[in-house]
């Protein structure tokens, strides 16, 4: 029956990690906001971080996942200070009379996302809440530690639903445990970062939570499906290729237990800090064009379009990404 194979369908999303491999939401744009696949990864540029995001994913899919997001971060931490050196020197190197030394202080940076991700019949929103400490080691980089942690609400939009024949009893079984489950989760993260370079490493879902969705004993029993470990690894380095032009290369691993690891190969080019382009290839999944503007020294926007290089490309006419960023220093 047709309430069976669409219940079934969004379940797929959550227990079929080897065909969809994905829990989590899918990024594309995550060079952007970085603090989305990890939760060191924050206020990284600027005191205060702010961005605003929306995902479609598999355009023209019916039931594909979409996600909306908020989240942002603040530096609580002392501002770094600017000190005069003064040296007793022959008065004919008067350029060397006067330097400046930089003294870096530890950062604590504390932050929350909160995301709706619909895919089928289901919804999951997220709040979560982080903390970050970042250290300031060698010269010019910092070693940010960081956790997030909150609430998961899955829900099963049971006024969506219907049904060919009104009494089944099957589906009453399965809504009779109710529709929504209700999860407490962790992550962390570690990312080390400069002006030119960033490598970073992540874990999500740790707690592993069980979805409680149907009553067991019933024949749409899913009450055994849980959250799986979701690992995230990236690394990139910013080159100046001219006095205009940066180029950043980078890659991204995502692991999750037996499917195949996914890597994101990924190249953008900024020019005059105004705004940037880039192209993305993730395995077996898509090929990504990204844009984005500076809009001003506190604004920026970025887009990406995923054209769909899996069997699903028949089905879907790709997938949309807008990030809308705000960023500030303190007073």
């Amino acid at each position: 029956m047709k309430t069976k194979i669409y219940i079934l369908a969004g379940l797929l999303f959550l227990s079929l990690q080897g065909i969809m491999a994905q829990q989590l939401p899918q990024f594309s744009q995550y060079m952007q906001n970085m603090y989305v696949l990890n939760p060191a990864a924050s206020s990284l540029d600027k005191d205060i971080d702010i961005n605003l995001g929306f995902r479609q994913q598999w355009a023209g899919f019916d039931g594909a996942p979409q996600t909306y997001y908020a989240n942002g971060s603040v530096n609580l931490g002392k501002k770094p200070k600017v000190l005069q050196n003064r040296y007793s020197i022959p008065i004919s190197r008067r350029d060397l009379y006067k330097s400046t030394e930089t003294i870096r202080y530890a950062k604590h940076v504390v932050g929350g996302m909160a995301a709706i991700d619909e895919y089928g019949l289901f919804k999951r929103t997220s709040v979560m809440a982080s903390y970050s400490y970042h250290m300031p080691i060698a010269d010019k980089y910092w070693l940010a530690i960081g956790t997030s942690f909150g609430w998961y609400g899955l829900t099963f939009g049971s006024d969506m639903v219907v049904l060919e024949n009104p009494t089944d009893n099957t589906y009453s079984d399965f809504i009779a445990n109710g529709t929504q489950s209700n999860l407490f989760d962790i992550n962390a993260g570690v990312f080390l970062y400069s002006d030119r370079a960033f490598l970073g490493y992540s874990v999500y879902q740790i707690a592993q939570n069980e979805i409680n969705l149907g009553n067991e004993g019933t024949e749409m029993n899913f009450s055994d499906a849980r959250l799986k470990i979701h690992q995230f690894a990236t690394v990139g380095y910013s080159i100046p290729v001219s006095e205009n032009v940066d180029l950043t290369p980078s890659l991204l691993f995502k692991i999750l237990g037996p499917a195949p690891l996914s890597v994101d190969v990924n190249v953008k080019a900024e020019f005059r800090e105004k705004f940037w382009l880039g192209l993305s290839y993730r395995n077996e999944d898509a090929v990504s064009v990204l844009a984005g503007l500076h809009i001003n020294d506190w604004m920026k926007v970025g887009y990406a379009y995923d054209y769909v290089t899996s069997s699903i490309n028949n089905l879907s006419s790709g997938s949309h990404e807008i990030v809308l960023g705000f960023q500030f220093n303190k007073k």
